[in-house]
Order: structure tokens, then sequence, then C-alpha cells
């Protein structure tokens, strides 16, 4: 299982942004076949997703259960994807702007 997170992993961080979660669910046709596999994906990725998002708060991997929960919802639905593919534009484009406004204040 570890194994698999880590080629999740790899899978995701070779993508481009904007795009990467879209390809990914291209990639993986798994839990496409609709049914129970489907159901899984997506019901388990949402599940997690809420358990990571719960955790994050207490010191542990509270982040790395979100991403899982991500990419397991990634992975089950195009409209989740292509959700996420727009959030990751917004949260680059926001951290980009927060950097150079840091960057800003500590020169004046």
């Amino acid at each position: 299982m570890l194994e698999t997170l880590k080629q999740t992993w790899r899978e995701l961080k070779s993508g481009r942004p904007g795009r990467r979660f879209q390809a990914y669910y291209e990639r993986r046709k798994t839990c496409r076949d609709g049914g129970a596999k489907k159901l899984l994906c997506v019901g388990g990725g949402a599940v997690v997703l809420l358990a990571g998002i719960a955790l994050m708060p207490a010191p542990g991997p509270g982040l790395l259960v979100a991403l899982v929960g991500v990419a397991l919802l990634a992975r089950g639905s195009p409209r989740a994807a292509r959700v996420f593919d727009r959030v990751e534009l917004r949260l680059r484009r926001w951290l980009s702007r927060a950097r150079s406004s840091g960057t800003q204040a500590k020169r004046d």
C-alpha cells in the first residue's frame, strides 16, 4: 500500500499544474467502471479527505491524509478532478502574491 501511495504521489507531482488531477483521472480507469468501485473511490475519498481536514489542527499527518483523500476523489470523479485543478491554480496564485508582498514588506 505504501508503494501505491508513493506511485500516486509521483504521478500527481509530475503532472502539469492546472491539469494534473484531470490527467490522473484519465490515466486511472479503475474507478470509472461504475458501481461499487466508483462508490468506494468517491465515497472513500470524501471520508478520507474529511478525516484529514479534521486532523489538521492536531500534530501529525493531517495534510497527508487529506491529500490521499483528494487523490481518491480525483481518481473517481472528473468533476472533482477539474475542481482540484482550479483550486490548485488559485492557491498557487495566492501563495505567489503572498510571497511577493512579504518580500516587499521586508524591503520597506
